[in-house]
């Protein structure tokens, strides 16, 4: 009986050791962080952004065998010619995914452009892969919040490039939202409106000041002087913008003139042979 029950014991210790004799990882996209930016067309530079793929990969424990892993971004559901874009209605506002801070290597779902990541563990374990985002500056798009979803495919395999091997990618999607707000600036702000004049001169006086206005796509907006009348050195003048009332952007930018004019036949207050005087004025784009 005594021996009877060793060979047991043996029999059942023997089943316990392969069990614990762990299979290959499994992944699966757990996370994704999608891009929610403002983007202003007359910016100095391209509007950037980042986000990351949390990918949790488990397994019962047991051996380290490495799981290699590929991420796959498709270019959208707008996309021309490979180029990302976001659109609302008809209107379209291209951008870019990268691999790199640098904003060097493109991010996409062909040989040598997915991002890429190991994980060796007896362990279940987490991978995070990271990603950036840009989109050019100065390009002309109206208002509003401009969308687009992009496939992500997560290729796995205990061998490298697992895109190779994989034919059943585990996906999720990335969703882009940029909202583009009316902005004005002038790109080209005015110069001094300057006259020359003499006393008791028979012509009037005139001088011009030419700015631009840029205003993003559908933009309404109002130029106005904060006076159109004033004196200098006992001279009186007059000013005038070359275009009123509301006007809208268009995403270039729009000229516009500040035109003076002074009167013939004033005598001016100058002791001197030749005076000058200057004054400010203020000018105002709203929107």
């Amino acid at each position: 009986m005594g021996a009877a029950w060793r060979v047991v014991v043996l029999a059942l210790a023997a089943l316990w050791s392969g069990a614990v004799q762990a299979g290959p990882f499994t992944c699966a996209i757990a996370a994704v962080s999608g891009i929610s930016l403002s983007y202003k067309p007359n910016a100095s530079g391209a509007l950037v952004g980042s986000g990351t793929v949390t990918v949790n990969c488990s397994k019962t424990g047991g051996n380290t065998t490495t799981r290699y892993l590929e991420m796959g971004a498709g270019t959208g559901l707008n996309a021309i010619g490979g180029q990302n874009r976001a659109a609302i209605g008809s209107s379209l506002l291209s951008y870019a995914l990268r691999r790199d801070a640098a904003l060097t290597t493109a991010w996409g779902d062909t040989a040598g452009s997915r991002l890429a990541a190991t994980t060796t563990s007896a362990n279940s374990t987490t991978v995070t892969l990271h990603w950036w985002f840009t989109a050019a500056e100065g390009q002309t798009v109206a208002t509003g919040t401009y969308l687009d979803t992009v496939t992500l495919r997560l290729y796995q395999s205990d061998t490298p490039n697992p895109s190779l091997t994989d034919t059943s990618p585990t996906t999720a999607t990335l969703s882009i939202a940029l909202t583009v707000t009316g902005q004005c600036s002038l790109s080209s702000p005015p110069g001094a409106v300057q006259f020359s004049y003499t006393s008791f001169q028979t012509t009037p006086a005139t001088a011009t000041s030419g700015f631009a206005v840029t205003c993003t796509n559908g933009t309404p907006y109002t130029v106005a002087l904060d006076a159109t009348t004033g004196t200098l050195l006992g001279l009186n003048y007059q000013l005038a913008l070359s275009a009123t009332g509301t006007r809208v952007g268009t995403g270039v930018a729009q000229p516009t003139s500040i035109t003076g004019t002074m009167p013939a036949g004033q005598s001016g207050d100058c002791a001197a042979a030749t005076c000058s005087a200057s004054q400010a004025r203020t000018l105002t784009v709203s929107y």
